[in-house]
């Protein structure tokens, strides 16, 4: 019903406001449509299987048209008050893809956020925002959530097997956040955010996954950014002890005109999964980024090394897997949720890349380039929910090149293609017999 009512929404995107002291003043209506076909090769479905347990794994390549459809209502109320509702199918979810013209029972909207902001509680410098609500740690504005994206990503507490260690996955899942988030700005250059927030609802209180966020980032626009974390994510299913996450990162621009881009950031995880078992592990990500000029165009290279702990043993107190509500879908087949394996624990890698653009070979209709290359290992060796390892001693998941096109048709309508190759895959052949993989992606990307 709600979709139906959006969809009547006059062209320029707004509504007349009621009378009523309550009515809204203005109501906006916005919405994306993501569509892509995929193929990819029956290796990565075999390996994602035998990752979690699933037997006899699926072998057959995947053809589909999938993507995800969204539609979102922005009701501006008097006294700086909003509220926004924002519904969206799911493309994949409980490790499943989603395809279009499937089960009509999966071609379902699911509420995405439904939350009331309030700008200016109490203080101005002072605002919150209470219901289901996105949440997200970027250390560069450009780049995606190394640690922590409330609403798209599966739970913390996913992979946690018999032995009370969390094993290696690849599991494919969403879940959304609720809760109160706080936001104050104390000065010019900083902001303080808390969250208090239930991202898997189990029953009682102590068997929710909670989780509680107080970060603070100081910002120098166009030249420096420093942030500090700390994050308590409690309960689950079972009743699994807290963990404790200390984060800091730093983003910063160099020289004259500022062509390099120097950044970082690290977590240290603690705390107690079962009675018997703690955590000690650790995670980071660094890099730097050279931007170019040349005539009208830009070109950029890039290198950065990343690091996620595994755990090394089932049968002692300490687990040293990294835990995390990462979202990082930059190389599609060993990282993306919706078209990969979703590695995102027990994972090395060494990356580079190199971008160049916009060219317009059409007029007013810009192109660019990517190619992303990255050697990936993993930490430790790989092991099922039982605790038995999966490959013989092997670390090396191999090199995965990845290579696309987008273009830039209007200022709504973007269209991309993407090839990703996997290489020399020792984990891979182990696994699935095959120590290569490919995977193929067309999309056409709607904002309105």
């Amino acid at each position: 019903m709600l979709a139906l009512v959006l969809l009547l929404v006059p062209q320029d995107g707004q509504v007349e406001a009621g009378r009523e002291p309550h009515s809204a003043l203005r109501i906006e209506v916005s919405g994306a449509l993501d569509l892509h076909y995929l193929e990819r090769g029956g290796e990565i479905n075999a390996a994602g299987g035998a990752l979690n347990g699933v037997a006899p794994p699926v072998t057959r390549s995947t053809n589909a048209w999938s993507g995800r459809v969204s539609l979102r209502a922005d009701a501006r109320l008097r006294d700086s008050v909003t509220g926004v509702v924002e519904v969206e199918n799911r493309s994949f979810d409980e490790g499943l893809n989603r395809p279009f013209s499937s089960d009509p029972e999966t071609d379902t909207l699911d509420l995405k956020q439904a939350y009331i902001d309030v700008a200016e509680f109490l203080d101005p410098k002072l605002g919150l925002r209470i219901g289901i609500q996105d949440l997200a740690i970027r250390n560069r504005p450009h780049d995606e959530p190394f640690f922590l994206d409330l609403g798209r990503s599966e739970g913390f507490f996913e992979g946690f097997a018999p032995s009370g260690h969390i094993r290696d996955t690849a599991d494919r899942d969403v879940q959304e956040a609720t809760g109160i988030t706080a936001s104050w700005a104390l000065h010019e250059v900083l902001l303080v955010r808390a969250a208090a927030l239930v991202y898997s609802e189990n029953g009682p209180a102590s068997s929710d996954e909670s989780v509680y966020l107080l970060t603070a980032n100081a910002a120098i626009p166009d030249s420096l950014a420093l942030w500090v974390l700390g994050v308590l994510v409690s309960g689950g299913d079972p009743d699994l002890g807290g963990v404790w996450t200390l984060g800091a990162g730093v983003n910063g621009y160099l020289f004259e005109d500022r062509p390099l881009e120097v950044f970082a950031e690290g977590y240290l995880q603690r705390g107690e999964l079962t009675d018997a078992v703690s955590k000690r592990a650790w995670a980071g990500n660094a890099g730097l980024r050279w931007l170019a000029g040349f005539a009208d165009n830009k070109a950029w290279i890039e290198a950065a090394v990343s690091f996620r702990s595994g755990n090394r043993s089932v049968t002692d107190g300490r687990d040293e897997a990294f835990q995390s509500y990462e979202n990082e879908n930059r190389f599609l087949i060993v990282q993306s949720a919706e078209f990969g394996l979703d590695l995102d624990t027990n994972l090395r890698a060494v990356r580079a890349a190199a971008g160049a653009g916009p060219f317009e070979i059409v007029e007013g209709k810009p192109l660019r380039l990517q190619v992303d290359v990255a050697q990936f290992t993993a930490d430790q060796r790989l092991r099922d929910a039982a605790g038995a390892v999966l490959a013989r001693g092997e670390d090396d998941w191999g090199l995965e090149v990845d290579a696309g096109l987008s273009w830039s048709f209007n200022a709504s309508l973007l269209f991309t293609l993407k090839g990703a190759w996997l290489l020399g895959s020792e984990l891979f052949n182990e696994l699935t017999g095959d120590d290569h993989s490919a995977l193929g992606l067309f999309g056409a990307s709607l904002r309105f």
